[in-house]
C-alpha cells in the first residue's frame, strides 16, 4: 500500500487551527457554531456527525455513549477526529508515520505536556496492533491529541476532563488489567490533572505476561513518539541489602536488556543456581554497558522485531533464580521514572507512571 500521510505543513497548519478553535461545552449547539465559524459543513454520518472541511478532509465527531456517561457533565460529544491520511499496515510504516506527524506538530505547538499509551479508551476509534501511543497538548478545558489509528495517525480535539477522568478511573479500578504508561511534563502546565496509582503484582507468572505486553508494545510506542527509555530495576534478594541494581532496560528504536554485575555474581556464587549464560544472557562487550557495570546482555532487537516472550522469560527466570520473592520486590532505579524531552536537560522531562510495568520508583 502506498503511504498517503499528509505533508508536514498541512499537519502543522491543522494543529495550529485546532489549538485556537473554541468547541465551547461540547454540545451540538456549540460545535455547530464552531463549524460555521470555520466554514465547515455539518452532515449526519453512520457513527456520528461528519464535518466537511475541504482543506482538512472529513473529520468525525464522537457522540457520548453509555460507557462515557459517568465522565461527562454537559458534553454531548467527546472528540473531533481528523485522520491524517492512510499508511501501510506494517508496524514500521505506522510508527514512522506517527513520528513524522508528531514532529510536524511540535514545529508549531512545541513539546506536548502529556505523553502516554492507552489501549482502552472509547473516546477514539480502533487502535493498531502495534501499540496505542498518544501525544497531548493539554489545557484545562480541551486538549489536542495525536493518536495512533488503525489506518494511520489521527489528530483529535477532545474535552480534557472526560478524557482524563476515563483514564484515571480505568487505572484506579482496573489496574490489574490495564497497561500502558502516562508521562506528565515536569515543567508544563498540567494544573488540576489527577494521576492514578499503580497496581502491583505479587506473583511472577501473571507479571511475566505483563512484561510480554510491555516488551511487545513500548519500544514501538516510544519510537513513534520520538523517545527512548534507559532505566533499571532494583531487586531485593537474599544475601544483599538495600535491593541492588539487577536489570537494565533499553527500550526504543533498539531493545536490549542488561544484567548487573551484583546479580551476575550472585548467580555464579550460588552452587544451586544456573550461570547467567544458561538463561540466555551473553557477556557484555559494549563500553556503555561495562561502564554501568552491566556484565551480561540479552539479544538485541529492532523495535518492530522484538521477541517479547523471550525477554520476559529472561527476566522471570533470572529473578526467580536470584530468590526475588515477588514482583513487589522490584523498584525502578533513580530517575527510572523520567523520560527527557528531545534535546532537553533533566528538568525538561516527563514523569512516567508505568501501569504496564507495575513498578514504582525506588523507595
Amino acid at each position: 500500500m502506498t503511504n498517503h500521510l499528509w505533508s508536514a505543513e498541512r499537519i502543522s497548519a491543522l494543529g495550529t487551527l485546532l489549538w485556537n478553535v473554541d468547541p465551547g461545552k461540547w454540545t451540538e449547539a456549540d460545535l455547530s457554531r464552531m463549524a460555521v465559524e470555520q466554514g465547515w459543513r455539518w452532515e449526519a454520518g453512520e457513527w456520528g456527525p461528519i464535518l466537511r472541511t475541504r482543506s482538512y478532509g472529513d473529520p468525525w465527531l464522537r457522540p457520548v455513549d453509555d460507557f462515557m456517561e459517568i465522565h461527562v457533565t454537559r458534553e454531548e460529544y467527546v472528540g473531533l477526529h481528523f485522520p491524517l491520511g492512510r499508511v501501510g499496515t506494517g508496524a514500521r510504516e505506522q510508527v514512522e508515520a506517527f513520528r513524522d506527524a508528531g514532529r510536524a506538530l511540535r514545529q508549531g505547538l512545541g513539546e506536548p505536556n502529556v505523553i502516554g499509551s492507552d489501549d482502552e479508551s472509547p473516546f477514539h476509534g480502533e487502535i493498531p496492533y502495534w501499540g496505542a501511543p498518544f501525544l497531548r497538548w493539554r489545557r484545562s478545558d480541551h486538549s489536542l491529541d495525536l493518536r495512533a489509528g488503525r489506518d494511520g495517525p489521527v489528530l483529535c480535539l477532545v474535552p480534557t476532563s472526560p478524557a482524563e477522568g476515563w483514564y484515571w478511573y480505568q487505572r484506579e479500578h482496573g489496574g490489574d488489567v490495564t497497561a500502558g504508561f502516562l508521562g506528565v511534563s515536569m515543567t508544563g502546565d498540567v494544573g488540576g490533572m489527577s494521576i492514578a496509582g499503580i497496581t502491583r503484582f505479587d506473583d511472577w507468572k501473571p507479571y511475566a505476561r505483563r512484561l510480554v505486553d510491555v516488551f511487545r508494545d513500548m519500544p514501538s510506542e516510544l519510537t513513534a513518539m520520538d523517545h527512548e527509555r534507559s532505566f533499571g530495576f532494583h531487586g531485593r534478594f537474599p544475601g544483599e541489602e538495600g535491593g541492588p541494581w539487577v536489570f537494565h532496560f533499553e527500550l526504543g528504536e533498539h531493545v536490549c536488556l542488561g544484567l548487573d554485575r551484583v546479580a551476575a555474581d550472585a548467580l555464579r556464587n550460588d552452587p544451586e543456581a544456573p550461570d547467567p549464560e544458561e538463561f540466555g544472557w551473553v557477556e557484555a562487550t559494549a563500553e556503555r554497558h561495562l561502564e554501568m557495570e552491566v556484565t551480561h546482555v540479552s539479544p538485541a532487537y529492532r523495535f518492530d522485531e522484538v521477541n517479547a516472550v523471550r525477554l520476559a522469560m529472561l527476566v522471570l527466570e533470572t529473578a526467580e533464580a536470584l530468590g526475588i520473592r515477588t514482583p513487589e520486590d522490584l523498584s525502578l532505579t533513580d530517575s527510572g521514572d523520567t523520560v527527557p524531552m528531545p534535546g532537553g536537560g533533566w528538568r525538561e522531562a516527563y514523569r512516567i507512571s508505568d501501569y504496564g510495568l507495575c513498578v514504582t520508583g525506588n523507595p
